[in-house]
């Protein structure tokens, strides 16, 4: 699990986690529509901050895996991925 423990690998699952869980929720939500096209939609309706702040949750569960599995160095990763992830939020609530 060491070659695990590095601070890229929690900032590569902390930016991808809730990108893939947008991508399935919007998949299973509207399958009709591509991807560019929902986050279209949401931005015109004004609730894409909502559901970016809402898909970050992931990172929640995976800060905790890396916990349960000693990767302190990961869930500083994580961490700082949920940190981009909230700074990225505050500016799509100010545009």
């Amino acid at each position: 699990m060491k070659r695990y423990n590095r601070m890229w690998v929690g900032i590569a699952g902390g930016v991808l986690a809730p990108m893939l869980v947008f991508v399935i929720y919007f998949s299973v939500r509207d399958p009709g529509l591509h991807i560019a096209d929902q986050v279209i939609r949401q931005a015109e309706a004004n609730v894409l901050a909502y559901y970016v702040s809402l898909c970050a949750i992931a990172n929640l569960l995976l800060f905790f895996i890396f916990l349960r599995l000693n990767a302190e160095r990961a869930a500083r990763g994580v961490l700082g991925a949920t940190i981009l992830y909230a700074l990225s939020v505050v500016f799509l609530k100010i545009i």
